[in-house]
């Protein structure tokens, strides 16, 4: 059975409402005018920031786990390639 919330979805809510509150709060600063549209519209910007800093966030961990993934898949493919004769001992000393 195929999920219904894909891993991906949550960052693309994420950029949607980001996108959505930072156009909200641009139209009602340019409505209202001046610093104090700034001021009264300024929690609607910070709500867009950290839709954003959260979406990054995300990405960020999702990457690690990928490379965390990779770097286990690569340590299995090279212990199987080992020769089974050989130890992974310590490396012998040169003359």
């Amino acid at each position: 059975m195929k999920r219904f919330w894909e891993p991906g979805i949550s960052r693309t809510i994420l950029l949607v409402f980001g996108v959505f509150t930072f156009v909200v709060a641009s139209y009602r600063t340019l409505a209202t005018g001046g610093m104090e549209g700034l001021y009264d519209n300024y929690w609607l910007y910070m709500i867009a920031f950290g839709c954003v800093i959260w979406m990054r966030y995300q990405r960020q961990r999702q990457k690690e786990v990928d490379l965390r993934a990779e770097d286990a898949r690569k340590a299995e493919t090279s212990k199987a390639a080992r020769k089974p004769g050989k130890a992974a001992g310590k490396p012998k000393k040169r003359k």
